[in-house]
């Protein structure tokens, strides 16, 4: 499904897979995130063409996770994305791809990389800036004329959030305390929101903190809207294993 969030910004929704954001300026389009599967990404070209008469001239990955990058393959243009993106990408072997039950095939590295922020302008001033937490490499998208904020999984709406080893709360926290206010804010996963849904993800963010450190009673969470009212509650049982183990 895709939603249209302002004249240049539109959100292609899979269900619970990762959102993809088209990202619409004035020679060509950027696509957030290429999905998990090529066929999927080539779909994503071939729409973009159709309804924007532009073909896409930049990727770019908001952190390194599959589902987010996969789709690369398809794309002949520049990819942006942190320096630790690349990193953790250059690890995906054959191994890794059988614990996924996908067929190897060499991933696409970004090549466009940064530190702490980049800057595109192409009639629209679009900043890709570091903000870890739910990864070391997560990175969002803030574009002021739009006043809109593409964050990546750093933002979950009304699914539970997909907590990794390599996540760390605290910094997370950091993160989602510093995002940019817009009007608008598109999740990894999930609906549309806006800076409720930034304050909403923080209070569980937060919250499975303090049930790490035993400050939380489970039954306090188990009551609690933020949590209750999220799909897939499995998903914080296997959080909370990563973070234990």
């Amino acid at each position: 499904m895709v939603k249209k969030v302002t004249e240049n910004v539109y959100v292609i929704e899979h269900e619970e897979a990762a959102n993809n954001v088209i990202i619409i300026g004035k020679k060509g389009v950027v696509l957030v995130d290429t999905s998990l599967f090529p066929e999927k990404a080539k779909s994503i070209a071939k729409f973009v063409r159709e309804f924007t008469m532009k073909n896409i001239s930049l990727v770019f990955n908001t952190h390194y996770h599959p589902d987010h990058t996969f789709g690369n393959v398809v794309f002949d243009v520049p990819v942006v994305a942190h320096t630790l993106t690349r990193e953790k990408m250059e690890m995906f072997d054959h191994t890794y791809f059988e614990s996924l039950g996908i067929d190897y095939f060499e991933p696409k590295l970004p090549d466009v990389l940064f530190d702490d922020t980049f800057e595109h302008e192409d009639g629209l001033k679009i900043l890709f800036i570091h903000g870890p937490g739910h990864t070391p490499d997560s990175s969002y998208i803030y574009i002021p004329s739009e006043s809109v904020l593409i964050t990546g999984d750093t933002v979950i709406n009304k699914i539970h959030p997909e907590i990794v080893s390599d996540s760390n709360l605290a910094i997370w926290l950091r993160t989602l305390e510093k995002l940019p206010k817009a009007k608008y804010v598109i999740p990894g996963h999930g609906d549309i929101g806006d800076a409720e849904s930034i304050k909403n993800m923080a209070d569980y963010i937060g919250k499975v903190k303090k049930l790490i450190s035993g400050e939380l009673n489970p039954h306090e969470i188990e009551n609690d809207p933020n949590f209750a009212n999220r799909e897939h509650a499995e998903m914080l049982e296997w959080s909370i294993k990563n973070l234990i183990s």
